[in-house]
């Protein structure tokens, strides 16, 4: 009885409901009342308000907190409005508004009657200019054992969170969506308490431009915060557009387009006909700005405004290696670029034009460079296959996707906007007290970007392409345990449990930390064998590609579906990618601003 009325005490003083259909929430400025899931033993909150609706005169601004409610209690029972929506290039901008504007929102998944867990908040990827915060972490919770907490935020898109130029930085703030983020955060380190979380437990992870997200957070204030709002980074293909500064002539060609669409181009101060603006033209001219930019890009991303985000990532990750935060788990996929490449390019003089259409900054030196890395030989191999990683052809040349300069293009943009920033940011918790690294890559065909979400998040029994239950549960259980015990490795009774499978080198011991030098660059391959090969046609850039995958063999003529873990080196990776991003490095102050 005593050991019972003290865990009620705790939860009570924590502010937290039991497991009940209703769990309630007093955050001080609100009162929220949620819903349990009694399929996954965790209290459900959607829709809960963390900063003031950025709307009107607070367009462009910090957030700021959000009014305090009167004495009802509010549901939160469903998501919160999207933010609105910029789409990348090439599409059409939609043709009726796709958000609202007051959405800074967040989501809370809490185990029932626990406290002081340790918590994950994930930051959605879209480009900077799509996406959401309605992510599911009950099943990889839950595949964890019910040991931490998942918060999911949202986050300015599109101009709303990325508009940026001298006038902008004068009146209002750039990278608004960044502060947003931090803003999220510090709720976090005050009220998830409240939830049965510990503030002193957070880990930060993202996927695309939420893996990028990740990566500038980990470079705000010149990485010079410490632990304080988070100790933990996990960072799936961190997005790396080329990040201007902030009043440079790109960004503000995309200021003045968006202040033409909106109508304010002839305004004493166009700054502030934006703020008092109808929200269906903003959204309108966000959307049409956006789609016009590159292909494969959005028109409104990051800058470096010399305050928050004060260099770029080749500088401060890549040599300065000063970073918050304590630790990170980084990784990224095989087949990144193709959904973000033209699917027409045939000879080296196309591929020159396409690097040069996304980096116009580089020099015919430049170019010469990044040719002796990344040219095609006479003698390509003519084989649409995958590559191993180790032995060529590699992924410079030959892919499931495309042979020859066309995969040369979709590898060079891999490596500069997805793969060389996961390299970066492993770097980055190397070589300093108290840091650690560890890298992985995700290898299940087809790899594409973004396949790697699905297994994060899906129930590990799920029959679905090209992965079991196995690879879905350990690759779940990684991040599980770096969120909780700080240290991806696997123990030895998750191998053990896994019951058939080559996952022994994710073990503790075996998989090794990254070193940040080419003799310790060790990197943890995801991948399968066997399965019944099936090919898909897809469309890719406006063409039709046949994408290899495979399924579980019913008959029995095809090996079956194993989970493969191998230890691998990244610096000699596929035919030498540590060379390469060291060239980006290299050429970062032409290529990156």
């Amino acid at each position: 009885m005593l050991k019972t009325f003290l865990k009620l005490f705790v939860l009570a003083s924590f502010g937290l409901a039991q497991a009940t259909s209703a769990p309630f929430v007093d955050l001080g400025y609100a009162k929220y009342q949620g819903y349990y899931d009694s399929n996954f033993g965790q209290n459900i909150f959607k829709g809960i308000r963390y900063a003031a609706p950025p709307v009107g005169k607070l367009r462009w601004q910090r957030p700021q907190p959000p009014a305090r409610s009167r004495d009802e209690v509010l549901p939160a029972v469903e998501y919160a409005p999207v933010c609105p929506q910029s789409p990348s290039s090439p599409s059409q901008p939609p043709v009726a508004p796709s958000g609202n504007e007051d959405c800074l929102f967040l989501n809370v998944i809490a185990p029932a009657n626990k406290t002081r867990l340790p918590v994950l908040v994930w930051i959605h990827g879209g480009g900077y200019g799509t996406g959401n915060n309605q992510f599911d972490l009950r099943q990889q919770i839950r595949t964890n054992g019910n040991s931490y907490i998942g918060v999911s935020i949202a986050y300015r898109l599109g101009a709303f969170g990325f508009l940026s130029s001298l006038e902008v930085e004068s009146f209002g703030v750039v990278n608004a969506a960044i502060y947003d983020m931090r803003f999220a955060l510090e709720w976090v380190k005050k009220n998830i308490h409240h939830f049965g979380g510990d503030p002193r437990q957070v880990t930060i992870a993202g996927e695309s431009a939420g893996g990028g997200s990740v990566m500038l957070l980990a470079m705000a204030n010149g990485g010079r915060e410490g632990d304080a709002l988070f100790q933990g980074l996990i960072a799936s293909s961190p997005y790396l557009p080329t990040q201007w500064d902030f009043d440079d002539a790109w960004p503000t060609l995309s200021y003045q387009a968006f202040i033409n669409e909106a109508g304010c181009s002839d305004a004493e101060v166009p700054f502030e006909c934006l703020q008092s603006a109808d929200t269906v033209v903003l959204q309108d001219a966000s959307a049409r700005v956006s789609t016009s930019a590159n292909y494969g890009q959005w028109g409104f991303i990051p800058v470096t405004d010399g305050k928050l985000i004060r260099k770029r990532p080749t500088q401060q990750l890549a040599i300065d290696r000063n970073v918050n935060g304590l630790r990170v788990l980084t990784g990224n996929n095989e087949n990144e670029a193709p959904g973000f490449t033209p699917q027409n390019i045939t000879t080296e003089e196309q591929f020159v034009e396409f690097v040069l259409t996304n980096y116009p900054r580089l020099s015919e030196q430049n170019v010469s460079s990044i040719l002796e890395l990344y040219a095609v030989p006479d003698d390509v191999s003519p084989i649409y296959a995958d590559s191993d990683g180790v032995t060529p052809p590699f992924s410079t040349t030959n892919s499931n996707w495309a042979i020859g300069w066309q995969q040369a293009a979709n590898n060079l943009y891999a490596e500069t906007t997805f793969v060389c920033s996961s390299y970066w940011m492993a770097d980055a918790f190397t070589g300093a007290r108290r840091k650690s690294s560890w890298k992985y890559q995700f290898s299940v065909p087809p790899s594409s970007h973004g396949a790697d979400v699905s297994p994060l998040i899906a129930d590990p029994k799920t029959q679905g392409t090209g992965m079991d239950e196995v690879f879905r549960t350990a690759f779940q259980e990684t991040w599980g345990n770096f969120i909780v015990n700080g240290d991806p490795t696997l123990s030895t009774a998750q191998a053990s449990a896994a019951g058939q499978g080559n996952i022994t080198a994710a073990t503790t011991g075996s998989w090794l930390q990254w070193g940040g030098r080419p003799d310790r660059d060790f990197m943890l391959n995801l991948n399968m064998t066997g399965g019944m090969p099936v090919t898909t046609p897809r469309q890719v850039g406006g063409s039709i590609v046949d994408i290899t995958s495979y399924v579980p063999s019913s008959g029995g003529s095809y090996p079956e579906l194993e989970a493969t873990f191998n230890l691998v080196r990244g610096w000699q990776w596929e035919g030498g990618r540590g060379q390469r991003c060291q060239l980006w490095v290299d050429l970062g102050q032409w290529a990156f601003e």
